[in-house]
């Protein structure tokens, strides 16, 4: 299989700037976006250089209460981002796993509408990177990528706004990239991560740490990798403000999401689109994710 498509995978094991919004936690859920970790997730490259894109377009017209049902409340967002993640893996090993680094720059143009106020921005959003990412080669089709994501409050924010692109908080998220593959056969990957927030010192709310496993498995039919893609988010700690409880119970999200995938390479790309519809939201809003990405050894 060719590097860049080794480079696509680690990546998106790694993380991505969250810009959906009004969700479970404050002003739009977390720095990463639960689903972006499509195909090959857990994989680790060849030593080289390498760059991944990948747009994003989210759309949605209802928020859900605490019980997943629709808030009678006019909403709607919608946004388009681009997110370019530079990614370095080094020619030295530890505890027998090869050695990377990233950066993740993010662009967004968000769209919101609640109750007739809206909002338009258009920015960058909070910067990531991954200092160390570890990948072990565990057998003939078999890797793990583990390593820990950390986004810096650099996002455009304003505590006045309807919606922000930045959170204006530190997040900490370690996660790992399981992922079998066979070139000519199956091929699935798991990508489990936790996140741990700081509070924003603008309103002293405090997002609760949450959990989310993004997953995808594909048959290789032709050249052609053909499957499904989505993800399981929960919140498992209440949200607080100034030491207090939100709303009673924490104001904790979950969700639901699962769509068709379809991989295939383009010249020197790997060329990935899905499609994720969410059949359930907690505290969320609901909606629709289409995404696509382009990896490349530089």
């Amino acid at each position: 299989m060719k590097n860049w498509a080794y480079a696509a995978a680690l990546l998106c094991a790694a993380s991505f700037a969250n810009m959906n919004t009004a969700q479970a936690t404050e002003g739009g859920g977390n720095s990463y976006p639960p689903g972006a970790s499509i195909y090959l997730a857990g994989a680790m490259p060849p030593p080289g250089e390498y760059i991944l894109f990948q747009p994003n377009y989210y759309t949605a017209g209802q928020l859900n209460d605490g019980s997943g049902n629709k808030i009678p409340l006019d909403f709607s967002v919608q946004s388009v981002s681009q997110t370019f993640r530079g990614f370095l893996v080094t020619p030295y090993q530890f505890l027998g796993a090869q050695v990377a680094t990233q950066l993740i720059l993010p662009i967004v143009d968000l769209h919101a509408e609640v109750a007739g106020q809206k909002t338009n921005k258009l920015g960058f959003g909070d910067i990531g990177f991954s200092p160390v990412l570890l990948g072990w080669h565990l057998g003939p089709n078999l890797t793990l990528v583990f390593g820990t994501d950390i986004f810096t409050p650099v996002g455009q924010y304003n505590v006045n706004s309807l919606a922000n692109i930045g959170r204006n908080v530190w997040s900490f998220q370690p996660t790992f990239g399981l992922a079998y593959i066979d070139p000519q056969g199956w091929q699935a990957q798991i990508s489990p991560r936790f996140a741990f927030n700081t509070t924003n010192d603008a309103t002293h709310y405090h997002s609760g740490a949450d959990f989310d496993l993004d997953f995808a498995v594909a048959r290789n039919v032709g050249g052609w990798r053909l499957g499904v893609s989505g993800y399981y988010y929960v919140q498992y700690q209440d949200d607080t403000q100034n030491g207090l409880t939100v709303d009673g119970d924490g104001h904790r999200g979950q969700a639901f999401a699962v769509g068709p995938a379809i991989s295939h390479d383009i010249g020197p790309l790997q060329a990935t689109f899905t499609w994720q519809h969410e059949f359930m939201a907690d505290n969320r809003a609901q909606g629709e994710n289409l995404w696509m990405q382009l990896g490349l050894r530089l």
